[in-house]
């Protein structure tokens, strides 16, 4: 409908996607002012395009596509080097992003909770943190995160339910 210039169903994708998107730029680039910006320049940029828009898989893993292909434009361009390298997100995204973690992002909206749990995120220890965003973030499988950092997919996985456990003791007053 968007290709068909419904303004309607921009504003519904716009505001169904636009807090989780802020938030998941905020993951990487760790501005709230930049995080947001991109996302909005996606956005244009969709609206702009939309007659030649091609989407291959689901809207969802379409935009969170484009807001980490602008982060990483946003790195290269400002010659800024993430603690991360960022990876590219194949067609496989679709498998990555389970139903699960769309009524996360859901959840996530409210502008005062994205604040406490990129705070409690930044509160982890290093290597936790690290495969924490790698999972989460750059969504990279257990396997992918054990060879990027040269570790047992076991100590991902011990890592990832330290991560959880923490965040769920910190998180714990909104569940």
């Amino acid at each position: 409908m968007i290709k068909n210039d419904d303004k309607k169903s921009f504003e519904m994708l716009f505001n169904r996607y636009h807090d989780s998107l802020c938030l998941y730029s905020y993951g990487l680039v760790r501005n709230e002012e930049t995080a947001e910006e991109m996302v909005n320049d996606v956005f244009f940029k969709i609206w702009s395009k939309r007659s030649f828009i091609q989407i291959n898989y689901g809207i969802r893993q379409y935009l969170f596509r484009c807001v980490f292909n602008a982060c990483t434009d946003y790195f290269r361009l400002n010659h800024h080097l993430s603690q991360f390298s960022f990876v590219e997100v194949d067609e496989d995204i679709n498998s990555t992003i389970g139903a699960n973690d769309e009524c996360i992002l859901n959840e996530l909206e409210n502008e005062d909770i994205q604040k406490d749990v990129m705070k409690a995120i930044d509160q982890l220890p290093p290597q936790c943190k690290a495969i924490f965003c790698l999972s989460r973030f750059d969504l990279l499988t257990y396997n992918e995160i054990s060879e990027k950092l040269n570790i047992s997919v076991n100590t991902v996985k011990t890592q990832m339910s330290r991560a959880l456990d923490s965040l769920r003791n910190q998180l714990q007053i909104f569940f």
